[in-house]
Order: C-alpha cells, then sequence, then structure tokens
C-alpha cells in the first residue's frame, strides 16, 4: 500500500507541475502557442509521459481551466463566508470574480475557447465532468447566499427570485468580460482606462433594480469593497494593485 500511495503522489506532483508550466505558456502565448515538445522540456519529462496524463492538447487545457475553477471555488468560498449582510457577501463574489480577471487575464478567453466543439470533443470525458462539476459548485454559493436574502427577508416584495438574481449577476459578469476581451466597444466608445471599470457600478443598479436590500442609496459600499478586499484578500490585492 505504502508503494501505490507513494506512486499516487508522485503522479499528481508531476501533473501539477505540467499544469502550472501549461498555465504560464497560455498566459504567455495563447492556445496557439502552447507547445507540447517545449512543454515537455520545461518540466523535463519526454512527451510521451504526457499522454500518460492527458489525452490531447485540449484535454492540457481542460486541466488548466479546472486548476483555475480551484482557485475560484477557494476565493468564492471566502466571499460566502464573509462578515456582513447578504447584499454584501453577494458583492463579495463580484470583487473576488473581478480579482480573479486581473490574476489570470487568460483565464476567461481559455473557458470560451474550450467549449467550442471541435476543441470539446478532444477532451478526456473525466474532465468534462470534473469542469461541469467546478462551475455548478461556485453557481451553488452564490444560490445559498441568494437563497438566505429570501429567508431573511433583504428582498423587496416584488424582487426577483434567488435564481434570477444570480444568473442576473452571472450574465452580467460574464457579458462584461467578453466585451472586454473583444475591446471592440473601447474602441468604438474611446473609453480610457481598464476595461472593466464599469463592473461594479453595474452590478449594485442590477441589484438595486432587482429588489434586493440594502439599496446603494443607504448602504456605503465603496466601504464594502475595502473591507472585503482588506479582510478576505488583502495579499491578492496587494500584488496587483487596486480593483
Amino acid at each position: 500500500m505504502a508503494i501505490a500511495d507513494r506512486k499516487k503522489r508522485a503522479f499528481e506532483a508531476r501533473e501539477k507541475l505540467v499544469i502550472e508550466q501549461a498555465d504560464e505558456l497560455l498566459m504567455d502565448r495563447g492556445y496557439l502557442g502552447l507547445n507540447l515538445d517545449e512543454l515537455a522540456d520545461r518540466v523535463e519529462y519526454s512527451k510521451a509521459t504526457l499522454y500518460h496524463h492527458f489525452v490531447s492538447k485540449e484535454d492540457l487545457v481542460l486541466a488548466v481551466i479546472a486548476h483555475h475553477f480551484k482557485i475560484r471555488i477557494d476565493y468564492f468560498q471566502r466571499a460566502a463566508s464573509f462578515n456582513g449582510n447578504t447584499r454584501e457577501r453577494m458583492f463579495a463574489f463580484g470583487v473576488a470574480d473581478r480579482l480573479l480577471s486581473r490574476k489570470y487575464p487568460h483565464g476567461f478567453p481559455l473557458v470560451q475557447l474550450v467549449r467550442l466543439p471541435s476543441i470539446w470533443s478532444k477532451c478526456s470525458e473525466p474532465r468534462q465532468k470534473k469542469y461541469f462539476e467546478s462551475a455548478g459548485c461556485c453557481f451553488e454559493l452564490g444560490m445559498k447566499v441568494a437563497t438566505e436574502a429570501k429567508k431573511n427577508e433583504d428582498f423587496t416584495e416584488n424582487a426577483l427570485s434567488p435564481e434570477q438574481m444570480v444568473w442576473g449577476l452571472v450574465s452580467l459578469s460574464k457579458g462584461a468580460h467578453l466585451i472586454a476581451e473583444e475591446g471592440i466597444f473601447r474602441e468604438a466608445g474611446n473609453i480610457e482606462g481598464e476595461p472593466l471599470q464599469f463592473l461594479f457600478e453595474n452590478y449594485h443598479r442590477f441589484l438595486d433594480g432587482a429588489g434586493w436590500l440594502p439599496f446603494t442609496a443607504d448602504w456605503d459600499y465603496q466601504e464594502t469593497q475595502k473591507r472585503i478586499e482588506t479582510e478576505l484578500f488583502h495579499k491578492e490585492v496587494a500584488s496587483l494593485g487596486d480593483l
């Protein structure tokens, strides 16, 4: 049993190294720049060893995305535990998401890319399953906070349902990241500065209109953001600067 355990640990450590190095290459050069021969040289293993872990280059990219999801789940779990009211905790998800997009700017384009049928079909079924499980976990964390908000009567009488609240925020976030990635509206609108600079403001406009209390007129969410960054993500924010 001890030998089997050692082999398993060695296998997992090798896979972790490959994923981390592949992530660096993807950040620097993108999907087309990810060369498995170069990656094999970097990790000092044969290309055949890489294929022992991943059935294809596409499967490796999905493993990198799973690595990002693991970090996302950690960030979202911190957000869900934030010491604040339910709307502040939901806002903490947005702060976490924004921080992740700054720290891993290549993450969102990778997710868009890997879901293309021509790439997705070359990924192994276990990794596809893990992808959906991880995405579902993030959504469930948001639903837990939204459901609690409704139970606590933090929604107005005519508020959207918890499901509508969460899906609305997810749609707003994904749409904003997609637009920022394309750069079209920034060019056309002559927008200066960071492309997602309006995202937090739009979160709160949506939640006000959707009926989630307390409204921005009654609460200092800029102070909430400072608390979230200080109490949950101090090291991460310090390494990147203000969001």
